[in-house]
């Protein structure tokens, strides 16, 4: 349910950081602990269904759905 509801933030709103992303997600009323939530990041950046990238003017890592060719 939260990867889904990661992916879906992710088609709408585009990249993120973490931070936006928990909430955007909490802010549609969902519950998780921070803890899930990172690790459910984790294991789809690990599946390549979410692409990690630094962007260096925030000092942030940005999330992103992964670009299709």
């Amino acid at each position: 349910m939260l990867k889904e509801e990661i992916l879906n933030a992710l088609r709408e709103k585009g990249e993120m950081t973490s931070t936006e992303l928990i909430e955007y997600l909490r802010d549609k009323g969902l519950e998780f602990s921070a803890l899930e939530f990172r690790e459910a990041l984790a294991d789809m950046v690990r599946r390549g269904e979410v692409e990690k990238a630094v962007d260096y003017s925030r000092r942030k890592f940005l999330f992103r759905l992964p670009q299709r060719s």
